[in-house]
């Protein structure tokens, strides 16, 4: 389960931009400085995997400041996932779809060593299994489906050289092997998957898993490396979150560049997907 859905327009894409800008006062620092990493809602792969209590009381504040500011965006988001999935749904209980900020405020630049770094492979390789930390929000529900569960990313402003995802979708993983590349992580993740390549690819090219990178030409999908998905700004992007995966470094970063995404996830439960951050 993967493609792209068309859901901004440029100026839908640029009011966003503008009204993320607009809300720096609730922009969480993921990062320590130089490094610019934000967030923007209630984040359960930071926060709720760390205290399911420290999301809900973030929950509780941010969710209305996102709902005043994009209840236009959440009901072209919903439309446009419905058009794919069927009926969908953004509940209170859980965070609403949020932000990834990476790169400076608003009226300011980047320090040249965060760029430098935002060049290299620094996001790790993982699956999204954070659903796992609202257990206790999915039983009330009769059906709930945690095998087939959605991902997306929809890009409002990108680096003039362009941003994408790396998937890995032709290497299928069963319960337990999701479990040693879950995104909090395990020490032994890079051999994990170095193990499961060596099977995978006879050619063992080490250079290729040297510190999770890729020595590949932007954009360029061939062989067993991952597949690239090139985002484009107000297209979203789906996939089922157990594929592993991870975010493209930056390209010849920009003094000016940033790259701000609208995150969520889903989970179907009686018939409608339940969308959350």
């Amino acid at each position: 389960m993967l493609g792209y859905i068309d859901v901004l327009s440029e100026k839908q894409t640029q009011e966003t931009v503008n009204l993320v800008d607009k809300l720096e006062r609730v922009w969480i620092r993921r990062a320590p400085t130089p490094m610019d990493f934000f967030t923007v809602g209630a984040c359960t792969y930071l926060e709720g995997c760390e205290s399911i209590k420290k999301y809900h009381r973030h929950r509780e504040v941010v969710n209305p400041v996102l709902k005043k500011h994009f209840a236009w965006l959440y009901t072209i988001l919903l439309d446009k996932l419905s058009t794919v999935f069927g009926d969908c749904e953004i509940v209170d209980e859980l965070g609403h779809p949020g932000f990834h900020v990476f790169g400076h405020k608003p009226n300011q630049l980047s320090d040249p060593t965060c760029r430098e770094r935002f060049e290299k492979p620094l996001a790790s390789l993982h699956v999204d299994i954070q659903y796992r930390q609202h257990m206790s929000y999915w039983s009330r529900y009769n059906n709930v489906d945690l095998e087939d569960t959605l991902s997306f990313t929809l890009p409002v402003e990108l680096p003039e050289n362009g941003g994408g995802l790396w998937l890995w979708d032709w290497l299928e993983l069963d319960t337990e092997e999701i479990d040693k590349f879950n995104f909090q992580g395990d020490e032994n993740k890079d051999a994990c998957i170095k193990e499961y390549m060596k099977d995978a690819d006879p050619r063992e090219n080490k250079e290729f898993w040297d510190n999770g990178s890729l020595p590949m030409e932007y954009n360029a999908i061939y062989d067993t490396k991952p597949m690239v998905v090139p985002y484009t700004t107000g297209k979203l992007f789906y996939h089922t979150g157990h594929i592993l995966h991870q975010i493209i470094p930056g390209y010849k970063l920009q003094e000016g560049d940033r790259r701000i995404t609208l995150q969520g996830h889903g989970i179907k439960c009686d018939g409608t997907w339940i969308i959350y951050f």
